[in-house]
């Protein structure tokens, strides 16, 4: 082979590199965009914990994101009577990647005739930060009447801090280069996302907590019990619903659940479990988001608001 065959092939291979980077990129932005516009956000609003800016506008995981006057996420079409229902929770509850209209709160709001339902969710909340928001709305709006936690398993740690944790993947030099190619290389990330789109790492990790006597698992449980606690002490309706992992509707180990739900039974909090209603769903998997092990897709979102709904009449 001669110098210019070498060279035409070269350049052939770096085009091809080139065009597939670029595709990959715009791929990934379509059905793995992760952006978050952080001026959406201000900091100490429930005492330590973040909320959103009210009346503001932005966009978060590639779809529109508006808030309403009281700091939520802004349900589409909902009614607007005196008497609030709070639907309190992280990232999945407050429904990134999707658009307003399409989540599970916005859903329950067009259909809901007697309350007026408020996403009060936010990404990286935790339980601490649920119990901090319920306070502050009980301080300062009579008209709440009920107030549902969206409980999903990853807030069993959620009060710890890092260095408290177990290690998820060690920090080899291996584990950095994959870190490396993914944060720069949209055509590795890709490739990784759809090879490992079906992994249940993260159930793993976290189901590791849902032992008698874990210090986190306790912990959480407290924080549950003080919710439930803040709504009594104020005559407010409280429910705490469970939301499974995507893994687990295909391996049918709800364990985690089971163990939230003794604690709330032997505490006289109602706790209701949406596994036996997203399992039998014709495709589980189309429930959440790709490549995704806890985020709803717009048809989970449908299928928990229709859940909610099931339970109300």
């Amino acid at each position: 082979m001669n110098r210019k065959s070498i060279l035409v092939n070269v350049l052939s291979i770096t085009i091809f590199l080139v065009v597939a980077e670029v595709m990959c990129k715009l791929i990934l932005q379509q059905v793995y965009n992760r952006s978050f516009d952080s001026s959406l956000i201000e900091d100490n609003v429930y005492a330590t914990s973040s909320g959103l800016k009210p009346n503001a506008a932005g966009r978060v995981w590639g779809k529109t994101f508006t808030t309403d006057e009281f700091r939520g996420r802004k349900n589409v079409s909902g009614t607007t009577k005196k008497r609030k229902w709070l639907f309190i929770g992280d990232s999945i509850t407050e429904g990134v990647g999707v658009d307003d209209s399409a989540t599970f709160s916005s859903l329950v709001s067009k259909s809901e005739k007697d309350f007026r339902v408020l996403n009060m969710s936010l990404i990286g909340y935790s339980l601490p930060d649920y119990v901090n928001v319920l306070r502050y709305f009980l301080q300062t709006d009579t008209n709440v009447e009920r107030a549902t936690l969206f409980y999903c398993l990853n807030d069993v740690y959620s009060a710890a801090k890092s260095h408290q944790l177990p290690v998820m993947g060690k920090t080899s030099f291996v584990g950095k280069v994959n870190s490396f190619l993914q944060k720069h290389y949209s055509t590795y990330k890709l490739v990784k996302l759809f090879a490992f789109r079906n992994s249940n790492s993260y159930f793993r990790y976290d189901a590791q907590f849902y032992q008698p006597g874990n210090e986190h698992f306790t912990e959480a449980m407290t924080y549950l019990k003080t919710f439930d606690s803040l709504c009594r002490e104020s005559k407010v309706a409280c429910e705490v619903v469970l939301l499974p992992y995507r893994s687990q509707l295909e391996s049918g180990n709800t364990e985690p659940q089971k163990m939230v739900t003794k604690f709330c039974k032997s505490n006289e909090i109602s706790c209701t479990d949406v596994v036996p209603h997203l399992a039998k769903q014709p495709q589980p998997s189309s429930l959440y988001l790709f490549a995704d092990e806890i985020h709803f897709s717009e048809t989970g979102h449908k299928a928990i608001a229709y859940f909610i709904q099931k339970k109300e009449n």
